[in-house]
C-alpha cells in the first residue's frame, strides 16, 4: 500500500495522479495537503483534480476532521475534485467534506473523470 502520489500544473489547474494501491491515511494527506499548497501558490491555481484508485482508508472521524480542518488552513479558497475509482463516498466523507468547507475549502467526490472536470468547471482533458 502507498501513500505516494505525483502532482502535474496545466495551465488552469494542477492534476494530481495517486500511486496504484494508494491508501487515504493522515500522514499521506498531511503530504499531499502541503504539496498542494506549495504547487498551487506558486502556480496561482485554485482548482485541484485529484485521481487514483483507492485501496483502503485508514482514518477515524477525528482523523477526518483534522484533514479537513488543515485542509481549510492550507487550502482556502480552492476546489478540490476527488475522482476515486473504487471507493464509496460515506458518512466519513461527507463529515470531512462539511469540514474543510466550513473553512472555506469545496470538495467533492466522483466517479468519473468528466464529471469531476466539469464540477471545477473544465471541460475534458486529456
Amino acid at each position: 500500500m502507498s501513500t505516494d502520489f505525483k502532482l502535474t500544473p496545466h495551465a488552469d489547474y494542477v492534476h494530481v495522479a495517486l500511486a496504484p494501491g494508494y491508501e487515504i491515511r493522515p500522514q499521506g494527506l498531511t503530504e499531499l495537503m502541503m504539496a498542494l499548497s506549495d504547487v498551487c501558490s506558486r502556480q496561482g491555481q485554485r482548482r485541484v483534480l485529484i485521481e487514483g484508485t483507492v485501496a483502503a482508508r485508514r482514518m477515524g472521524t477525528m482523523d477526518s476532521f483534522g484533514a479537513g480542518a488543515l485542509a481549510g488552513s492550507m487550502l482556502t479558497g480552492m476546489r478540490i475534485a476527488c475522482c476515486f475509482y473504487g471507493y464509496a463516498p460515506d458518512d466519513q466523507s461527507q463529515f470531512f467534506k462539511d469540514v474543510a468547507q466550513n473553512r472555506g475549502v469545496r470538495v467533492d467526490f466522483f466517479h468519473e473523470r468528466d464529471a469531476a472536470l466539469r464540477w471545477l468547471g473544465l471541460s475534458s482533458q486529456p
